[in-house]
């Protein structure tokens, strides 16, 4: 009898251990995958090549994941400037932004070297550069500040404008002019005579119609999307830097994600990238004939010129204020 009631207790233990194994296994099998949704803090505006990218994006997640991952673009600086964008980035708590390269000069300025002016030349050297010393930078950052480098979206060349025709160096001189809050710039624009002053971005428009500045320089996309045109007369091609937008992400979040979501996102952001990319390839011309069709009027220079006149003060800045390591790679890059 007491084998009998040992027997039977052993049996049920096994029984016992059997079912909850299947009912784990179970459990397992039904377990949905995680649900997500994804902050995206752009400092560009709705319709731009970069928000279309943006779009693209999302459109493709929500068909690849069925739904279950939601993106939200927060455009026009809804969520913060780039220099707060980046910190919330580096903090964890937004999943992506995009900007341009200010946190570059803020935080990196040695290797501040893409978007000064007459660096490039063309977009053969801003692809030259973003698919080879761009890369080194790239890991830099998110290896110091924990921010990634998802994709890398051309702006367009950089026009100068002004509410009178700049048509050689010597034109520059007086002009008073609206820059960001890049050294390097102050220091090339000045070297040109030109008196710039800081202005934050979203004061510019304010500023060129009250005549607190004169000019103004951006890509065409951004002279067209801010309606700059309706403060401005002249644009001029100077195209002294090519542009870049970033689109970033946090790696403290991205870390948490499951490596077939971290493949589905790659893979929906770097097609988002390639439609923004395709839109701005032929962008400036396109931008340029709208802003004529709006009433400004195309100046066109001589761009030598004004690389030359630029280049005493860049090869002091490579001197002084660059790592020479990777200064050297930019320029073994282009040529």
């Amino acid at each position: 009898m007491k084998r009998f009631a040992l027997g039977l207790v052993c049996l049920m233990v096994v029984a016992g251990m059997v079912l909850a194994g299947g009912a784990k296994e179970q459990g397992t099998a039904k377990a949905a995958p995680k649900k997500l949704t994804i902050n995206i803090a752009s400092t560009f505006p709705p319709d731009s090549p970069q928000d279309k990218g943006l779009n693209k994006f999302k459109e493709l997640v929500t068909q690849r994941a069925g739904g279950r991952i939601e993106v939200l673009i927060h455009p026009s600086n809804a969520m913060g400037d780039e220099r707060q964008t980046f910190e919330m980035l580096s903090q964890g708590s937004v999943e992506y932004g995009v900007l341009g390269t200010n946190d570059i000069s803020t935080y990196f300025p040695k290797y501040y070297i893409s978007e000064v002016p007459y660096v490039f030349t063309s977009q053969d050297d801003f692809w030259k550069f973003w698919n080879g010393p761009g890369k080194e930078l790239s890991a830099i950052i998110e290896k110091e500040r924990g921010v990634r480098t998802d994709g890398v979206i051309l702006r367009g060349a950089r026009y100068l404008t002004a509410n009178r025709p700049v048509r050689s160096v010597a034109d520059v001189k007086g002009l008073k002019m609206r820059l960001p809050p890049v050294k390097a710039w102050f220091k090339v624009w000045e070297s040109l005579g030109a008196l710039p002053s800081q202005i934050a971005f979203g004061e510019v428009y304010m500023a060129l119609k009250t005549g607190v500045v004169e000019a103004q320089e951006n890509p065409p996309e951004t002279i067209l999307n801010y309606k700059f045109y309706e403060a401005q007369k002249y644009m001029m091609n100077t195209e002294h830097i090519y542009s870049a937008a970033r689109i970033l992400s946090s790696a403290k979040w991205w870390n948490t994600l499951s490596k077939d979501d971290q493949a589905l996102l790659t893979k929906a952001m770097e097609e988002g990238v390639a439609f923004a990319n395709g839109i701005t390839k032929d962008g400036d011309a396109v931008f340029v004939k709208k802003l004529q069709e709006l009433g400004m009027e195309l100046v066109k220079v001589d761009k030598n010129e004004f690389k030359k006149a630029v280049q005493p003060v860049i090869d002091q800045m490579a001197k002084e204020e660059w790592d020479p390591s990777f200064y050297a790679k930019v320029k073994a890059a282009l040529q």
